[in-house]
């Protein structure tokens, strides 16, 4: 069984968890899932142990379903926050063309309406946009009123290829930017599911933790399985660090 089906059959039991229930992970979800595996390889190996202290037996099943599905959970995460950041760059990449051709378009038609008030108070009005998306729609306008103005342009030797260009740019650009901001403005329902997937498998790694730390309490290399290596370290430094600055005040 897949990963991503192992998820889909835990959508229940992972929607049902309620907003303020979830639980926060302090380590990256990757180093978590590496431990969740490590415990189900230890945990498996010892359960006629474990057993024998009543630790019901389909924890073992659920810890390796949930830690799949978690796995499941965190990359679709990743895939979809690189997707995001993927948009950003594309539009960001758009913008200088963008501009150019927008300032190429306005200064000619300044200088080809320069005696026509009314012209040159609607390329006025088009220099007031500051926004990204009045600034793409600026193409559209510019473009339509070069085609109403034809002779003036071609008076210049002005390239009215470049209003075809406008419009083409703007339906583009407006595409790609209507692309982008669902890109970044999507609810982010798979960072829930995937935050709701870690309180649901840390649920059965907690359990199975505290059955490993009562059956092997006399055996501290055993039971050091039955722990957090990411704590463990992360508790050593920053012991290590207090007792270096203590020595040194």
């Amino acid at each position: 069984m897949s990963d991503q089906s192992d998820l889909e059959i835990l959508l229940d039991e992972i929607n049902a968890i309620a907003n303020e229930n979830i639980k926060h992970c302090d380590m990256p979800f990757e180093i978590y899932i590496y431990e969740a595996e490590r415990l189900h390889t230890r945990a498996t190996e010892d359960l006629s142990k474990l057993s024998a202290v009543n630790m019901p037996v389909g924890l073992i099943d659920k810890l390796h379903t949930r830690t799949k599905a978690l796995s499941r959970a965190q990359l679709n995460w990743v895939e979809l926050t690189g997707e995001k950041k993927q948009a950003m760059t594309n539009f960001k990449a758009e913008t200088p063309a963008l501009l150019k051709l927008r300032k190429h378009l306005i200064d000619n038609m300044q200088f080809a309406f320069r005696n026509d008030k009314d012209l040159l108070k609607k390329i006025r009005d088009i220099k007031k946009g500051n926004s990204l998306a009045s600034i793409i729609f600026d193409l559209a306008l510019l473009a339509r009123l070069g085609k109403s103005n034809v002779e003036a342009l071609q008076a210049i030797n002005f390239d009215l290829s470049l209003c075809d260009k406008a419009t083409e740019e703007y339906e583009r650009i407006s595409s790609l930017l209507a692309v982008k901001d669902s890109k970044m403005y999507i609810p982010d329902e798979m960072l829930l599911i995937r935050n709701k997937a870690f309180t649901l498998l840390k649920q059965v790694v907690d359990e199975i933790r505290r059955y490993g730390k009562f059956v092997f309490r006399d055996k501290p290399g055993i039971v050091k399985a039955y722990q957090s290596e990411h704590h463990c370290k992360r508790n050593a430094e920053y012991y290590n660090n207090k007792k270096n600055n203590s020595s040194q005040s």
